[in-house]
């Protein structure tokens, strides 16, 4: 009879157990098209109800207790997780650099023929035009209007690329700025997602590994990751119950149930104010300083500059995106940088040739006769009315030539030997024509090459940039989704295979259901003969 009881009672559970597999297989095939669900498998385990049986067989039988769960187990590869969450953090710095190579090449872009390209033909056109007929104002107005446009674009360009380093990181001075940059939304999703981790790292550490619940925890906690991971490149390290440890070139952001590298934002200058430093005179870095703090400690602050070690994901590519950090790198702070070097280099070399000794302008008195330059006669200077401290931002024409006389200061002719000066050789053009040379001599301030070559060259680097780098982003692109695939076919969930498993749970209850009414038949029976 004991026997009996025994035997319907593991049907029972038989029945119950394999009603809880058939549920695991319908939660994954529920599941087969949720973003970041892992499958999950029953392990079932003999059931045993007596402690030691010994060796007496009677025992042995009465002790056996049927089928149990013992765990349910969930598919995943850690490792294989880890590596795509640093191809998919790589991918998103060369996202950002791609990004920020397409607008310079925007801005650069002399389609239009209203760029620097067409401006600097414009102007030697002139240029040839006044070498022509140096005596005639019309010629010469029109020369001063072709450098006025040169560095009205070239005054267009830098404002262009600072827009463009602003709308990244800020301008670097306002608060205002610094929250409607790109920079700043990506970091506070970051903190967003820090503390989300945590609080699943809690959930975690008080569920029992091996269910349900604990399964779909760390299906949450690794989209949380793969999030994190689109910001920064990570190390992961899991520490107890499925939470882990998260770090960034070892400085630890989550650990457990406690965020204890918060992200912090603040303009450059507000940076240097707080640490000592003139700005911008002694600053050379971004115009946006992130900070780790531990929110956990009275003192907060774990990384004061955290720059440096951010330097892979969203933030990783927008930080450096617009700062010259002589690392060869093509953005928007080297091609600054160029086009201040263009804009120098132009103010260095006209001026020169404009204030050289042997140089000569028509008197504004008596235009049919010369009078020496002097050091005065700059044509371009920089936002103090000299020719030294000139950017692309702030050159200009000298405001003399734009007085009533101001044309004639533009010395047209030259001659080496004052012995041989005829006051009356306004017709003599030898200094224009040098000024004309220009456009094919190699200047060493502009890397050996011509003015037009410079430019030509610097926007041949920003291609050349933008598009070996769509190379290497689609390269990577092609790792990421790669790996993710295998990933896919390694915790995804196949059809066929949660077929087979309901077949035979199916099979197993039927078998279970069999078990259980003959048991109960045979009880029926025994309780009919008692009676």
């Amino acid at each position: 009879m004991s026997s009996l009881l025994s035997s319907l009672n593991m049907s029972a559970n038989a029945l119950s157990i394999n009603e809880k597999a058939i549920s695991v297989v319908s939660h994954n095939v529920a599941n087969m098209n949720t973003e970041g669900y892992s499958k999950q498998r029953v392990n079932l385990a003999t059931r045993n109800i007596a402690g030691s049986i010994g060796n007496n067989v009677n025992n042995q039988v009465r002790a056996n207790g049927g089928v149990m769960i013992a765990n349910v187990m969930r598919y995943n590869d850690s490792y294989l997780n880890n590596y795509y969450r640093t191809q998919l953090s790589h991918l998103n710095t060369l996202d950002q650099q791609l990004a920020n190579l397409d607008e310079l090449a925007n801005i650069l872009d002399d389609l239009e023929s209203t760029g620097v390209d067409a401006a600097l033909s414009d102007f030697y056109e002139a240029l040839n035009n006044l070498n022509e007929y140096p005596a005639s104002s019309t010629a010469r107005t029109n020369f001063l209007e072709t450098a006025k446009t040169l560095t009205s674009v070239l005054n267009t360009k830098s404002i262009e690329l600072e827009e463009l380093t602003s709308k990244a990181l800020g301008d670097g001075v306002s608060q205002e700025s610094l929250e409607n940059s790109k920079i700043y939304v990506q970091y506070q999703a970051l903190n967003d997602k820090l503390t989300e981790l945590a609080d699943v790292n809690r959930a975690l550490q008080i569920t029992q590994t091996g269910t349900l619940e604990a399964n779909n925890l760390l299906d949450k906690r690794d989209l949380i990751l793969n999030d994190i991971a689109e910001f920064v490149d990570i190390d992961v390290e899991e520490i107890h119950n499925g939470a882990v440890e998260i770090s960034v070139n070892g400085v630890t952001l989550v650990k457990g149930a406690k965020v204890t590298g918060q992200l912090e934002i603040e303009t450059a200058q507000s940076y240097c104010d707080k640490m000592g430093i003139t700005y911008p005179d002694d600053w050379d870095g971004e115009n946006a300083v992130i900070s780790i703090i531990n929110p956990q400690e009275e003192n907060r602050v774990v990384v004061a500059n955290a720059n440096s070690i951010l330097t892979e994901g969203t933030l990783g590519g927008l930080l450096h995106s617009a700062t010259d950090n002589g690392d060869g790198e093509t953005n928007a702070g080297t091609v600054m940088n160029s086009l201040n070097t263009l804009a120098q280099a132009i103010a260095d070399i006209f001026n020169d040739l404009n204030t050289r000794e042997g140089a000569y302008c028509i008197n504004p008195d008596d235009t049919g006769k010369l009078m020496a330059t002097n050091e005065n006669n700059l044509i371009f200077v920089g936002a103090d009315g000299t020719g030294e401290g000139i950017t692309a931002g702030n050159i200009q024409l000298n405001s003399d030539l734009f007085t009533e006389d101001g044309i004639w200061n533009i010395a047209c002719a030259y001659i080496d030997d004052p012995a041989n000066f005829d006051e009356n050789a306004v017709g003599n053009a030898q200094n224009v024509a040098a000024m004309l040379d220009t456009r094919n001599t190699a200047h060493d301030s502009l890397e050996g090459m011509s003015i037009e070559d410079y430019y030509t060259s610097l926007v041949g680097k920003v291609a050349s940039a933008g598009s070996s780098l769509q190379t290497l982003y689609d390269t990577q692109s092609d790792v990421v989704a790669s790996v993710e695939s295998k990933i896919d076919n390694n915790n995804g969930v196949d059809l066929n295979e949660e077929l087979v498993d309901l077949v035979k749970y199916q099979t197993a209850y039927s078998a279970a259901a069999q078990v259980f009414n003959i048991c109960n038949a045979c009880l029926d029976t025994l309780m009919t003969l008692g009676g």
